[in-house]
């Protein structure tokens, strides 16, 4: 999905409500406070998806965006945001963090809390959207970034990222499917090294990429169920640690990655057996489609787990 939305394109009298209309579908709810009349109000606003990545561009006269205590605590899948200031100055605040940003800092917040940006002048900036599963940090790690000020004085790969994610706001690329695609994964990571070096000697932050290893690695799993040859050797070389690393990360935290990765596909071989979008397959292709290659395995497995087989299963009531 791409959006491009330009004032001048917009009549007077419904700029602020349709501006306000595409945020909320394209974004995030927020409420957007403006400090001159909708005839004065200039913005040029980019929305693009990649993936699982929402990048965004603002170009605009003053403006105030809140994420209330009210729209904070509806239904939604939580994300974590990046605001990649190109030019003019703006505040970030959640929580007890307050970041005055400038052209090439950045500062990170999530949807699940109140939060402010304030825009004092005309100013241009980035917003990168991740599911905050995706990127797969501790709740305390996210806590303590939120609203803190991220840049090349404070931070080694600020000087790094912040050019990154301008580049890929500000050129064409992310007007192909397929480059937005690839880029998506990659600025996750990204993401998650900037988070992680700026918090390195901060107590909420102690190896938070070891700590988060079994967050990502059950991401992974997620992502890869189909894949035949997902195991430990292709999900250690994943996350660049050895298999036994990994064994034992998991051990740790009493995660059985065999047991994992069954129990995830079993859950959607159950969805997709009942789903109509998959009525085309039969019960062994199904099970094919979620890594299960052994028909007669499956069949097993499946019993064991809900009490019946997959044909009935399928042919069952809803």
């Amino acid at each position: 999905m791409s959006l491009v939305l330009r004032s001048d394109d917009l009549p007077p009298d419904d700029r602020i409500e349709i501006i306000r209309d595409a945020i909320w579908a394209g974004v995030l709810p927020v409420e957007i406070d403006y400090d001159r009349p909708a005839a004065d109000i200039e913005v040029l606003c980019r929305v693009f998806e990649a993936g699982p990545v929402n990048f965004s561009s603002a170009r605009s006269t003053p403006t105030m965006l809140r994420r209330t205590p009210g729209l904070a605590r509806q239904d939604h899948e939580p994300t974590v945001f990046l605001a990649v200031q190109v030019s003019g100055t703006t505040m970030v605040a959640q929580g007890d963090n307050q970041a005055v940003l400038r052209a090439g800092d950045m500062a990170v917040y999530d949807s699940t809390r109140p939060y402010t940006v304030l825009n004092t002048n005309r100013t241009e900036l980035h917003y990168f959207q991740v599911p905050r599963g995706a990127l797969a940090l501790p709740d305390g790690t996210m806590d303590a970034i939120a609203g803190l000020r991220i840049g090349p004085d404070n931070n080694a790969l600020a000087a790094v990222v912040a050019p990154y994610f301008d580049t890929l706001g500000s050129t064409d690329v992310l007007d192909h499917p397929t480059a937005g695609a690839l880029v998506a994964g990659p600025s996750i990571d990204l993401l998650r090294a900037l988070i992680t070096t700026h918090l390195a000697d901060e107590p909420a932050a102690a190896a938070p990429l070891q700590g988060s290893l079994v967050l990502r690695v059950r991401e992974h799993v997620r992502k890869h169920l189909s894949d035949r040859d997902l195991s430990a050797t292709t999900i250690a070389a994943a996350h660049h640690v050895s298999v036994r690393h990994l064994y034992a990360e998991l051990e740790r935290a009493g995660v059985g990655l065999q047991d994992t990765i069954r129990t995830l596909r079993l859950q959607e071989c159950r969805r997709a057996l009942r789903d109509p979008a998959f009525a085309h397959l039969t019960v062994s292709g199904v099970g094919a489609r979620w890594g299960f290659v052994d028909a007669s395995h499956f069949g097993r497995v499946f019993r064991r787990e809900y009490g019946m087989t997959p044909r009935e299963w399928r042919a069952a009531p809803v």
